[in-house]
């Protein structure tokens, strides 16, 4: 089988950036804080602008569409420019957009503001490639985990979006709100400025003079590239997909107060996700991937039918965070199969990405469906449970890998004996 093996050297690897790590993390915890703000207004647009349900899902949605659309381009250019010019511009478009925002006035505008804001979410590609770059593969397991820590900004962008509102903003000023654009944008300014001074590309960057046509050939190097994000699909899909739509599910279906969804409902699911990503690249590190993601994938898929039944609110509570902290652990084993099969990391982790995004987008759409259509949103969660047992098949059969071979492997048996 041909993959992007072919042509890699045996150069000596970095053995990691600590200065890199960190500021990457940081970067991707305030987009992904952005990238939570959204889903976070969502029920207040349902009262301050009588939007639907079906109508503040699709809301929900627009981020993670024009994610999943901008995540392969900023992957290929992150392996072709490197991670400290990508990031650095990523930042800066992305405080444009939350200026714009404080203008934005109806449906449609939301809607485009909405996708926009979806930059955010797709900063995970560029700083996982940057960090991969920094790292050896015994241990990019790790570090890659430790920088997937950076899934705790949504958190931190409900929660400030859900404390402006209730606590700070004068409630006779219907404009009052939008001061929550400004409080983002401006930390956002200042780390696009620390991205450009504080960080660099490994010296050895193998990819820093292939052309985009040798990168997007990546694409045609066989099942395995598309078998991977289909895995990631469903692992970050879990958090993409409920991060967008548990706030507008508790208070619709569940007639939750929508302070607590967004405050602390919704914020508890990053949070488990989160926690449990470092734990998954020590495991990937340490035995074997598939067999991992065997184990990880079939809880989830058990999970997902004890959701889909909607019996109580503490029973679907139960299956929400169960699936959060079971898949946090199963990105964090995927994006560690990346670099073992692949050289071009920034684009095999942009059709990741995208793939988890789409996901996202995905899964919200068919669930607003499920309930605008049939009044209930058990269709779609029966959906999201195939997806997590075709995710298990593929794990536990080993369907396209069992002739795949890692990277260092191909290398080693490309150098003759002497």
């Amino acid at each position: 089988m041909k993959n992007s093996v072919i042509g890699a050297d045996a150069a000596a690897e970095p053995q990691g950036n600590t200065r890199i790590l960190v500021i990457s993390t940081v970067a991707f915890s305030l987009g992904f804080a952005i990238w939570g703000m959204f889903s976070a207004l969502a029920p207040f647009l349902i009262e301050w602008y009588h939007f639907t349900s079906t109508q503040v899902l699709i809301l929900a949605a627009m981020e993670p569409l024009f994610a999943a659309a901008i995540s392969i381009p900023l992957g290929i250019w992150t392996d072709k420019y490197g991670g400290r010019t990508v990031f650095t511009i990523l930042l800066v478009c992305l405080a444009v957009v939350l200026i714009l925002g404080t203008f934005a006035e109806g449906y449609y505008s939301f809607l485009f503001l909405g996708m926009m804001l979806g930059l955010g979410g797709a900063s995970f590609v560029v700083g996982n490639a940057h960090v991969s770059s920094w790292y050896p593969k015994s241990k990019q397991g790790t570090a890659l985990g430790l920088f997937a820590l950076g899934n705790i900004g949504i958190t931190i962008g409900m929660m400030t979006v859900t404390l402006v509102i209730t606590r700070f903003v004068d409630t006779s000023d219907p404009d009052g709100w939008r001061i929550i654009f400004p409080i983002f944008a401006i930390p956002t300014l200042a780390m696009a400025a620390v991205y450009m001074f504080f960080t660099s590309d490994p010296p050895n960057r193998k990819l820093k003079n292939i052309s985009t046509r040798e990168i997007f050939a990546v694409y045609r190097s066989g099942m395995l590239v598309w078998l991977v994000p289909g895995l990631y699909w469903v692992a970050f899909g879990t958090l993409v997909f409920f991060a967008s739509t548990m706030p507008t599910y508790l208070v619709d279906h569940w007639h939750v107060e929508p302070t607590s969804a967004s405050a602390f409902y919704t914020p508890m699911l990053v949070v488990c996700v989160a926690i449990t990503r470092p734990l998954g690249g020590w495991l990937a590190d340490r035995f074997d991937v598939l067999s991992i993601l065997s184990l990880l994938f079939g809880v989830m898929s058990a999970l997902t039918v004890l959701l889909a039944l909607q019996i109580s609110l503490s029973l679907e509570l139960f299956a929400i965070y169960g699936l959060a902290l079971l898949s946090g652990a199963a990105a964090a084993a995927v994006i560690k199969l990346i670099p073992m099969y692949f050289v071009h990391v920034g684009a095999v982790s942009g059709l990741a990405k995208a793939a988890g995004a789409a996901c996202g987008f995905t899964m919200t759409a068919i669930l607003a469906a499920s309930n605008y259509l049939l009044g209930s949103y058990t269709l779609g969660f029966l959906v999201w449970a195939l997806m997590n047992i075709a995710a298990f098949y593929v794990s536990f059969s080993r369907v396209g890998f069992r002739d795949a071979k890692p990277i260092h492997t191909a290398i080693a048996e490309s150098v003759p004996a002497h």
